[in-house]
């Protein structure tokens, strides 16, 4: 069996136990001499892997190097394409275009759009589309989770970017809004950003409860009107297959 193997085997025997597990019975486990587990040990101790337990002497833990690994593998689960399975399904049950959006460097960025022929789409809103949260179903569900200090400077101020006749005019106005959008974990943008054209979205979150991405649709505002239910139902269920799945794992820590 391959040194790379026993080392994977070691880490996972040794996670089993918060308390700490002996070398002794890493060897045990893997079936190596105790002398081979003593230098597989030491070796994962040195790159900061395991480390001593202060439950007893002898006792080994996982180490601080740990998490590291687990918050770029929970980078990797956020990636667009991680994402996109749940996105397509949500397409599908819509027969909407489908948004996926993430913030990053203090602004909302569309990241990933899917949708079919004759589907009513947002035009200029495609992957690398960035700003308008105050406007957008997607960047309402960012600004409704995060302090009004790390909002983007033209949603700070008094009166809001005007996109149709129908945006929110003032900050005050989105204040309120976002507060519908914590009551029903749902945001809507009611032809706030292209007349004749809503969104609805949704906030996929991990275990601890941290906001991973937004997912959202576009219809246009009759259909929005007259399927408003399994639309939202729908959206609902994708958002939450999607949180379950990916985030189970992102919101893990070691």
């Amino acid at each position: 069996m391959s040194t790379a193997l026993h080392t994977l085997q070691a880490l996972e025997a040794i996670s089993l136990d918060p308390g700490g597990v002996s070398v002794a019975s890493v060897a045990r486990s893997l079936g190596l001499s105790l002398s081979s587990a003593y230098s597989l040990v030491h070796s994962l101790e040195s790159a900061k892997f395991v480390e001593q337990s202060p439950a007893g002497r002898g006792l080994y833990v996982l180490g601080p190097k740990m998490p590291d690994l687990l918050d770029r593998y929970a980078a990797s689960l956020r990636r667009p394409e991680r994402i996109a399975p749940f996105l397509e399904d949500l397409r599908d049950r819509t027969s909407a275009r489908a948004y996926v959006a993430m913030w990053k460097v203090g602004d909302l960025e569309v990241v990933e759009t899917l949708g079919r022929r004759g589907s009513r789409e947002l035009r200029d809103v495609s992957p690398g589309f960035r700003g308008a949260a105050h406007a957008l179903a997607l960047g309402k569900v960012y600004l409704a989770d995060l302090p009004e200090q790390s909002w983007p400077a033209y949603a700070r101020a008094p009166l809001l970017p005007a996109r149709t006749r129908y945006t929110l005019p003032s900050r005050a106005h989105l204040r309120h809004n976002l507060e519908a959008v914590r009551r029903r974990r749902l945001a809507f943008d009611i032809e706030e950003y292209a007349e004749g054209v809503c969104c609805i979205a949704a906030p996929l979150r991990d275990l601890n409860g941290e906001l991973m991405a937004s997912i959202g649709i576009s219809v246009s505002a009759r259909r929005f009107r007259r399927d408003l239910r399994p639309l939202t139902s729908a959206l609902r269920s994708s958002a939450s297959a999607a949180s379950s799945e990916l985030g189970s794992i992102v919101g893990r820590r070691p």
